[in-house]
């Protein structure tokens, strides 16, 4: 903890780094992709966040403890994520405290993942994006990517968008379009699929479609379930009155 911040970054010094980060955010895009990049390229555990503030829990995966909020790594990529909300306060002062361990080793771009919670059906669920600059923006524009003009990004995907522009760094949001109204494996595919062509590596996102098409086969069952209750209902309603 520097500077009588509350939070400490606990992270060995990664060289030109590419930060890619997925906080708990709308339909949970952010954190089902980070955490699915971490598992699929072999990343390791490298480091952690420390505060008096962060609630008091120690997250058990495969039988040993973990911080909730973690720090992947392999080569020059940091994975962050985080499996708890976490209140305003505490993400503004991570933020500035990640953007100032990201400008010190000189960070190559950081990348914040998050969602878009839009309230239709779509064909096809697009991917939104901002960078710090213009010329962040044509990046994404580029990879087929539709730039924000306007409109607000909350989270710890906006203040670390603010932070690490504010530091001259090379900073991108990338949204993946969601119902928002449960977990999204879809949107997070689509945002890993970007990401794949920024960064230039290669993996498969079809285990997230898999996890998606049996999200919405449960769902529709679900919906096939209230219809032929509703109709048992009214049904039953027109034998009272007949």
């Amino acid at each position: 903890m520097t500077n009588g911040s509350p939070v400490k970054i606990v992270l060995p010094e990664v060289e030109s780094a590419v930060l890619i980060e997925g906080y708990p955010g709308i339909g949970l895009v952010g954190h089902i992709a980070a955490n699915f990049l971490a598992k699929e390229l072999k990343m390791e555990m490298i480091g952690y966040v420390e505060s008096p503030f962060i609630p008091p829990m120690t997250l058990i995966l495969e039988g040993k403890p973990n911080p909730p909020l973690r720090f992947y790594g392999r080569d020059n990529l940091i994975v962050a994520v985080a499996d708890i909300y976490l209140p305003p306060t505490l993400i503004n002062e991570i933020a500035r405290e990640l953007a100032e361990y990201l400008k010190r080793v000189n960070a190559e771009k950081v990348i914040s993942l998050g969602g878009m919670g839009v309230g239709l059906f779509k064909e096809k669920f697009e991917v939104w994006g901002v960078g710090g600059t213009e010329e962040e923006n044509r990046e994404l524009e580029e990879l087929g990517v539709k730039i924000l003009k306007f409109g607000s990004i909350s989270g710890m995907s906006g203040r670390l968008l603010w932070e690490a522009s504010k530091l001259g760094l090379k900073s991108y949001v990338l949204l993946g379009e969601t119902f928002g109204d449960r977990p999204d494996p879809r949107a997070a595919a689509n945002v890993v699929e970007v990401l794949k062509k920024m960064l230039n590596f290669e993996v498969s996102t079809e285990p997230l479609i898999k996890e998606a098409e049996m999200i919405e086969e449960q769902l529709r069952k679900m919906h096939e379930q209230m219809e032929e209750a509703r109709r048992k209902v009214e049904k039953q309603y027109e034998t009272m009155y007949l």
